[in-house]
């Protein structure tokens, strides 16, 4: 029988090289079978639940706060101890000193109550996105500086003294202070926060004063937490690239496995055939091959890119050809879509048909937004009926008002079931853009209402055609079926008609809590906190990238209740935040492939 001493314990990180550390050493005892009792302390093998935690002899040095579990293995025999790690930590930031630190420790005035504004209460962060940046509305205009205190239970108390910055915004947000968490200190808090929140919440509150500690008040706490599952893969997305002298538009895309606080201009429209608008993209999950379409949804011309050497495989510019379109898991073969139509061929210059009318023995309607997973085990698609009388070009694909959403069995080269209706057509409502977890567990949906605000612009004018429709909001139901559960937190709301369209799936997912953690992208035209306005029930602003966690029962239960959190901005989004760009349609790849 091994014992161990201590068998739980606390310790107190400290500052070390950049980052913070603590040591705890350990005593293992083997009793044998004949009663002899030995020290084997210096031969055990230590593991721990998580590498935050490393071991010399009989050492263990733990880089980060958080609960873990530690166990010695001797002998055939194993033995636990539980181990606590605390930080308690004060850092000051640029443009404050150590009399602002004095004047910001003051009693707080009663009537004076700045705001925290984002993040946005109940969000859940990925360790590895930064900076972090907290906005917060000011009581009163005289306020230029700001303590940040980030506590969790008896785990952490971390205090953070800085200088306030303006809104890049300031006629919207006169009365806006930022704070900035950025680079290193962001990447080693992050670790800090993720380790906390494994158990429970983190509480951010923040101090502002004016110079000299005049106006001094306290906000209300905000509980948010941050995750040590990571975003990975590749994003790619499609933006209008305002400001940029060269392009109008072009399909950007961040590497989460790199630099994650900015994107990359991957493909401008002046480098595509013909130097036409880039249109619906998709892009086959080892991020090697691309596929958009060329000038708009009634010409749905067509091309096929090679992402290493971003020069095109095959190039249809021909009207009518595809307009959206998926790829299979290894990127052979690629479902394209034309007025309805889904067409199963071969991702290579000859594009050859394998299969055509997809699905049409089995379903009269037409067909569109077609999704096929990343295991290559489901593909999903929506079916809708035009109206009468409409124009022809009304039946592109990318218009599919009442659709439905159906699901098929696939072996990641064709389809091997018939396809079953997953989201049945429901009155007064659209369903569409369809997405699978890389687990083939659930599918992320967007519904939209047909009671709602018309879309402004020139296309897709319609409430609920499924077109940037204004009540666009996020659902999520299980792959085998069942009740649809809407996305409540990470929508902003139970009705917030801010445009929350075209959600997609990371490329794995991890753990939280003891529940199945995922994240799932989208766009949206909700305000980023004090920087940029966004709208609500309008379509005059540019939609934004945003990401929101969504954890479910590890036991395979389909959720019954909100499992997601409120959304989290993507950072780095607009070079220039006082002139933003419309950025959405994501997509999620496994890797980045680069040039």
């Amino acid at each position: 029988m091994l014992t161990v001493t201590p068998d739980a314990t606390t310790v107190a990180l400290t500052s070390s090289g950049g980052g913070y550390t603590a040591t705890q050493h350990y005593q293992v005892m083997s009793k044998a079978e004949d009663g002899t009792i030995s020290d084997v302390s210096t031969k055990v093998m230590w593991t721990a639940d998580d590498p935050e935690v490393g071991f010399a002899g009989d050492a263990a040095t733990v880089t980060a706060a958080g609960a873990y579990v530690l166990t010695a293995q001797y002998g055939g025999q194993s033995v636990s101890a539980h181990l606590t790690a605390t930080l308690s930590d004060t850092v000051l930031g640029s443009g404050v000193s150590t009399g602002d630190q004095g004047n910001l420790d003051g009693t707080p005035d009663a009537a004076q109550k700045p705001v925290i504004v984002y993040p946005v209460a109940g969000a859940l962060f990925p360790a590895n996105v930064a900076p972090s940046v907290i906005h917060i509305q000011k009581s009163d205009p005289q306020q230029s500086l700001a303590r940040i205190d980030l506590t969790s239970g008896a785990q952490l108390a971390y205090r953070y003294y800085a200088a306030c910055e303006p809104s890049p915004n300031p006629t919207a947000f006169p009365n806006a202070c930022l704070v900035s968490l950025r680079g290193a200190l962001a990447s080693q808090l992050a670790r800090q926060l993720a380790g906390v929140s494994e158990t429970e919440d983190v509480q951010v509150t923040v101090r502002l004063a004016a110079p000299g500690g005049a106006k001094l008040g306290a906000s209300a706490p905000v509980a948010v937490a941050w995750s040590k599952v990571a975003l990975s893969g590749g994003l790619y997305y499609w933006t209008t690239a305002n400001g940029s002298t060269d392009t109008a538009t072009m399909i950007a895309r961040y590497n989460f496995d790199g630099d994650a606080t900015a994107p990359q201009e991957y493909l401008k429209d002046t480098e595509a055939p013909s130097g036409q608008c880039v249109g619906c993209h998709a892009v086959s999950y080892d991020g090697s091959k691309l596929a958009f379409s060329i000038g708009g949804s009634v010409a749905s011309q067509f091309s096929l890119y090679d992402v290493a050497t971003k020069s095109p495989t095959a190039i249809q510019l021909v009207d009518r050809y595809a307009g959206m379109s998926t790829f299979s898991p290894g990127g052979r073969r690629v479902v394209t879509m034309s007025y309805g139509n889904l067409t199963l061929r071969t991702a290579d210059a000859a594009l050859g048909i394998v299969q055509d009318h997809l699905f049409s023995d089995v379903i009269s309607e037409k067909k569109s937004h077609p999704f096929w997973s990343s295991s290559g085990n489901q593909f999903a698609f929506v079916s809708w009926i035009p109206a009468t009388g409409i124009d022809e070009s009304q039946t592109a694909g990318d218009l599919v008002q009442g659709a439905q959403i159906w699901i098929a069995g696939s072996d990641g080269t064709a389809m091997t079931s018939a396809p079953r209706l997953l989201v049945p057509r429901a009155s007064g409502v659209t369903s569409y853009y369809p997405a699978i977890s890389d687990d083939d567990q659930l599918v992320v949906f967007n519904q939209s209402t047909c009671g709602g605000t018309p879309n402004g612009g020139t296309w897709g004018l319609g409430p609920c055609d499924s077109y940037n429709d204004i009540t666009a909001t996020l659902y999520v139901v299980p792959v085998a079926g069942g009740t649809p559960v809407a996305l409540t937190r990470a929508n902003g709301g139970a009705a917030p008609k801010t445009t929350n369209s075209w959600p997609r799936w990371s490329p794995d997912h991890g753990t939280f809590r003891g529940k199945r953690l995922y994240w799932v992208a989208f766009s949206s035209r909700r305000p980023y906190g004090l920087v940029l306005p966004g709208s609500v029930d309008s379509s005059d602003t540019k939609p934004q990238l945003w990401f929101a966690a969504v954890a479910i029962d590890p036991a395979g239960a389909a959720p019954t209740a909100d499992p997601s959190f409120a959304p989290i901005w993507l950072p780095g989004q607009n070079p220039n935040l006082t002139a933003p760009r419309g950025n959405h349609t994501p997509v999620w790849t496994s890797t980045v492939v680069l040039q």
